[in-house]
């Protein structure tokens, strides 16, 4: 099943899981897209923190979109 994220800046991010989700959001990033999903997982998870002031877990792919979701950067259409 694919589903469709649209993210706080308006961008949309279109995946079949969670893991497929990080590495969307990885490799449509303009300005962050080198290493590995996990290592960008992180360094988001640390943006977010210090732009946005809230944490994010980054335990797995399934917890870091659902924290996003919880906090209104994802939204699920």
């Amino acid at each position: 099943m694919t589903t469709i994220y649209k993210l706080k800046d308006g961008d949309r991010v279109v995946a079949t899981s969670p893991a497929d989700f990080l590495h969307q959001l990885r490799t449509g990033s303009r300005f962050d897209h080198s290493g590995t999903d996990t290592e960008y997982m992180h360094r988001f998870a640390r943006r977010l923190q210090e732009l946005e002031g809230y944490l994010v877990s980054t335990e797995s792919s399934e917890a870091f979109l659902a924290d996003l979701i919880t906090h209104g950067f994802v939204v699920e259409e």
